[in-house]
C-alpha cells in the first residue's frame, strides 16, 4: 500500500478520520492525501436547517481557509480542497479517487439513521458501495490503531492520540 486518501467534510467527526489514516500512512510510509469537497451554493447544514450560498471571494476564502486548516491538521499530507462544482459530494470523492488512484480511502461516517439519513443520505455508504479501492470507515468513539506493517522499520509501537483540539 502506497498511497492512502482520507476525507472530510470539515466538522469534527468528519476529522475523526485523520488521525487514524495518519497512523496507518505512517506505520506503511504511504503517501497521505487529504480531501475536502466544499459543496455548491446551498448547503444542508443539518437535516433541517439552510446555509446561505456562499460564491465569488467569499467562496475562495472558504477554500483558503479549509486548505490551511487541513495543512495544519495533517503536516507533510497532500491536502486538496475542491468545490463540488455541481457534483454530489459522492460524485465529487469519487472523481478524486478515480484520478489518484489510492490503495485504500479513510472516511469517518456520521452515522445517521431514520429521517436525517433518509433525506441526507450516507456520503460514506454512497462512496464505499461505488469506490475502485477499499474504503475504511470510521465511527466516533473508535480508538486510533497503532498499526506495525512486517518489515516496515520505524512502525508505531504504542497506542496513538488523536489531535489536540
Amino acid at each position: 500500500m502506497t498511497h492512502i486518501l482520507v476525507t472530510t467534510d470539515g466538522s469534527e467527526l468528519g476529522h475523526l478520520a485523520l488521525p487514524h489514516a495518519r497512523a496507518l500512512a505512517d506505520a506503511l510510509h504511504a503517501q497521505l492525501t487529504v480531501l475536502s469537497v466544499v459543496p455548491d451554493d446551498i448547503m444542508l447544514a443539518s437535516e433541517f436547517a439552510y446555509v446561505p450560498p456562499v460564491s465569488g471571494p467569499d467562496e475562495e476564502a472558504r477554500l483558503h481557509a479549509t486548505e490551511a486548516d487541513l495543512t495544519g491538521r495533517l503536516p507533510g499530507a497532500a491536502v486538496r480542497v475542491e468545490s463540488a462544482r455541481g457534483r454530489h459530494i459522492i460524485r465529487a470523492i469519487l472523481d478524486t479517487v478515480e484520478a489518484l488512484k489510492p490503495d485504500l480511502v479513510v472516511m469517518g461516517t456520521h452515522g445517521r439513521s431514520g429521517l436525517g439519513r433518509a433525506l441526507l443520505g450516507s456520503v460514506a455508504e454512497g462512496v464505499a458501495h461505488h469506490a475502485a479501492a477499499p474504503v475504511l470507515l470510521v465511527r466516533a468513539g473508535q480508538p486510533v490503531t497503532a498499526w506495525a506493517a512486517p518489515g516496515v522499520p520505524d512502525a508505531p509501537a504504542g497506542p496513538l492520540a488523536g489531535p489536540s483540539t
